[in-house]
């Protein structure tokens, strides 16, 4: 009889520890299947600007609004990144990063162009790359500031004739930032403008763009254009 009192009594834990441990994990858990979805973020103001070089002077963002998907709030946003120097020609960036309640993240980034580009000089016309004669269209967006609508000088129609956006820090040097496009990230190196003057009035006859495009859709080859 004591034997079996004694197993009972161990018994009577291991239930009760049992039924807790059961009731635990019915009640006190809830399972949540979240599918990845992203914020928006807007800038005020456009995307590239362009600042001429100023020896004085800071630089101030038009700035960025968050808006959460979720509860459809939209929160005035601080740049994460922000450093831009008016006293040295070069293309900068203004970085925002926003996540909404669910924790998913986007960024936006704004470009500026600070150049020493005269207001005046303007390279927008129609141009054509040497080795296939494929056109690729430039327009003056602001001072030193253009964009294009066949960086890579693809034979048309393609999809991969991509706008991309390029500035003059000055007569001949050409920044083409590190950008989003509809093949993804491009940007270029070994970028320069040429032009040519006639001996006698000194009128340019001849303008080219050169660069090697640098993304994935590409190969190495140096893409030069020339104004038609």
């Amino acid at each position: 009889m004591k034997r079996i009192i004694i197993i009972l009594l161990a018994a009577i834990p291991a239930l009760t520890y049992t039924s807790c441990k059961l009731k635990y994990t019915t009640d006190n858990i809830t399972e949540k299947i979240v599918e990845p979805h992203y914020p928006t973020i807007t800038l005020k103001g456009d995307q590239f600007i362009s600042i001429p070089v100023s020896a004085t002077g800071t630089y101030t963002d038009a700035g960025a609004q968050g808006l959460d998907d979720n509860d459809g709030k939209i929160y005035d946003l601080i740049p994460e990144s922000a450093e831009v120097d008016l006293t040295t020609a070069g293309f900068y960036t203004v970085i925002y990063s926003f996540k909404n309640t669910d924790g998913y993240g986007s960024t936006a980034t704004r470009f500026i162009l600070v150049t020493g580009v005269d207001s005046a000089t303007d390279y927008t016309g129609e141009y054509r790359r040497t080795s296939n004669n494929s056109p690729m269209n430039v327009e003056k967006v602001a001072t030193g500031l253009y964009k294009t609508d066949n960086v890579g000088g693809v034979l048309l129609p393609s999809a991969f004739a991509l706008t991309a956006y390029f500035g003059l820090i000055d007569d001949s040097t050409i920044v083409v930032p590190e950008q989003p496009t509809d093949a993804g990230i491009l940007y270029c190196s070994n970028s320069f403008l040429r032009t040519m003057t006639d001996t006698t009035g000194g009128a340019t006859t001849d303008t080219t763009i050169s660069w090697i495009v640098r993304n994935p859709s590409f190969g190495t080859a140096q893409r030069t254009f020339s104004h038609q």
